[in-house]
C-alpha cells in the first residue's frame, strides 16, 4: 500500500494528514518509508509497545532528528543512565516546588494580560502563550529578570535550529545563540555551586555534589552524581522540554477552543471540566508529532519483522486519533474520559514534567478566558505553524478582543 501524502512533511494540513493516517491505521499500520528508511508506526498499541520496551527500541541519537545530540542527553538515553538522570531531576520536582511554581504561573499569566491594557489585538503566541512557560523555566534554572529578553532569544534559537527549511545563515546564527545560552547556563551552575538558591537547578547541583537532598530521606549513590557538563546539558533539556512544548500546548488549546466555540462555552460555564479538558487538548493537538527509536535486535512488531539497526517512527499524531482506542476520535470533546493519549509519551520516557506542563496550560487558559472572555481570531487571520516534522508548533496566532 502507498499513501500519496508525506505524513511527516514539515507543513500543517490537518485534514489531509488525518485522512492519510487513518488509511495507514486501517491498511498498513507499520509501513516502510523508503525515502527516509524507517518504519512508520501509526497505531496506538504499537507506539505504546515501542515506548515501553527501551531494551528493544533504543533512543540512541541517530540521524537528522537529533540536532541537539550534544545537549539533550536524557532524551537520548535508555536503561540505567536514563534512570540515573531522571531520578535526580525528579528529586527537584518536590510538591513544595511545584506549588511555588503554580503560584508564579498565576502571577505571570495575569502580568501578561495586564501588559495588554489599552490594546485590542495582538499575537496570542507572543503575547500570551510564551510568557508563562518561559518565565517558569527561567525560574527553574535561575535566570535573572534582567536576562529574560536574552533568554527568550536563546530559547527561540533552539527552536529554529530544529525547524525544517531553516537557511544556513539562520542556522549559523541560531547555533551562535545556543552557544551563548550554553555558556550562560554553565555560569549559572558555577554560581549555584557557590551560593545555592531555592530553585530546581540548585537542587540538581546539590544532588550532584553532595549526594543528598535536604528534604529527601534517601541519598543518591556516589556514582549517580552529575558533573558540571551533565548538569548544564540537563538544564538545556529542561529548557526545550519545559518551554517550547508547553507554549505550543497553550497555543493549540486556545486555537481548539476558538474553533469549537460550543466546547469553549461549556468550559467557561463549568470549570470542573478543566480536569479533562487539558488532556483532550493534548490528545487533539499532539504538540510532539513523532519520535524515533532504533531496533537493538531483530524483532517482530504486530507481525512485521524489523531488523536490528532499523528505525521506527512513533507517530503520536496518529496514535492519538486511533479509532481502536478513542470513541469518535476526530471530535474535540473536553469531557472525554477515559483519555489514554500518548502526547506526553509512555513508559521510561514519559514526560517527567507532565503535571507541571498541564498546570501551566490550565492556569494560563483559565486566566485568559476569565479576563479576556471575548478573545477571538482576527477576521481573515490564520495561525502560522512551525515547519517541523517533529514539533506541531504554532508560531503566530492573530487574535483580537
Amino acid at each position: 500500500m502507498k499513501v500519496n501524502y508525506d505524513i511527516l512533511a514539515p507543513i500543517h494540513e490537518t485534514t489531509a494528514r488525518d485522512r492519510a493516517l487513518a488509511e495507514l491505521r486501517r491498511e498498513a499500520p507499520i509501513q516502510w518509508d523508503p525515502k527516509n528508511e524507517w518504519w512508520l508506526l501509526t497505531r496506538h498499541a504499537d507506539v505504546r509497545y515501542v515506548s515501553r520496551h527501551s531494551e528493544i527500541f533504543s533512543s540512541e541519537p541517530k540521524g537528522p532528528w537529533h540536532v541537539f545530540e550534544g545537549h539533550f542527553s536524557m532524551q537520548a538515553m535508555d536503561g540505567a543512565p536514563h534512570l540515573r538522570h531522571r531520578n535526580i531531576v525528579n528529586r527537584g520536582f518536590t510538591p513544595r516546588m511545584v506549588s511555588t511554581l503554580s503560584e508564579r504561573a498565576l502571577r505571570y499569566a495575569d502580568e501578561a494580560i495586564d501588559a495588554l491594557d489599552g490594546r485590542h489585538s495582538g499575537d496570542f503566541v507572543t503575547d500570551l502563550a510564551v510568557p508563562v512557560p518561559m518565565r517558569i523555566i527561567a525560574d527553574m534554572i535561575g535566570v535573572a529578570d534582567g536576562d529574560l529578553q536574552r533568554f527568550r532569544e536563546w530559547s527561540d534559537a533552539m527552536i529554529h535550529m530544529s525547524a525544517e527549511g531553516t537557511g544556513p545563515e539562520m542556522r549559523a546564527k541560531s547555533a551562535e545563540l545556543v552557544g551563548e545560552l550554553s555558556d550562560y547556563i554553565g555560569e549559572k551552575v558555577r554560581e549555584r555551586r557557590e551560593t545555592p538558591q531555592d530553585d530546581i537547578l540548585s537542587r540538581i547541583i546539590e544532588a550532584a555534589d553532595e549526594g543528598v537532598l535536604a528534604d529527601t530521606p534517601d541519598s543518591i549513590n556516589p556514582e549517580d552524581r552529575l558533573n558540571s557538563d551533565e548538569i548544564k546539558d540537563m538544564a538545556l533539556f529542561l529548557l526545550i522540554a519545559g518551554n517550547e512544548t508547553t507554549r505550543n500546548g497553550i497555543s493549540h488549546a486556545m486555537l481548539a477552543l476558538l474553533q469549537h466555540p460550543e466546547e469553549r462555552a461549556r468550559l467557561m460555564a463549568d470549570p470542573s471540566l478543566w480536569g479533562t479538558a487539558v488532556d483532550e487538548v493534548l490528545r487533539w493537538s499532539s504538540p510532539v508529532r513523532a519520535m524515533r527509536r532504533v531496533a537493538l535486535e531483530d524483532t517482530t512488531l504486530s507481525g512485521q519483522k524489523i531488523r536490528e539497526g532499523e528505525s521506527v517512527v512513533m507517530v503520536y499524531a496518529s496514535a492519538n486519533r486511533d479509532e481502536a482506542v478513542f470513541e469518535d476520535p476526530h471530535t474535540f470533546r473536553i469531557d472525554r474520559s477515559p483519555n489514554e493519549h500518548l502526547a506526553m509519551g509512555f513508559g521510561p520516557h514519559f514526560c517527567l514534567g507532565s503535571n507541571l506542563a498541564k498546570m501551566e496550560i490550565r492556569i494560563t487558559l483559565e486566566r485568559i478566558l476569565s479576563r479576556l472572555p471575548n478573545l477571538r481570531l482576527v477576521k481573515g487571520g490564520a495561525p502560522v505553524f512551525t515547519p517541523s516534522a517533529l514539533i506541531d508548533g504554532i508560531e503566530s496566532l492573530p487574535v483580537e478582543w
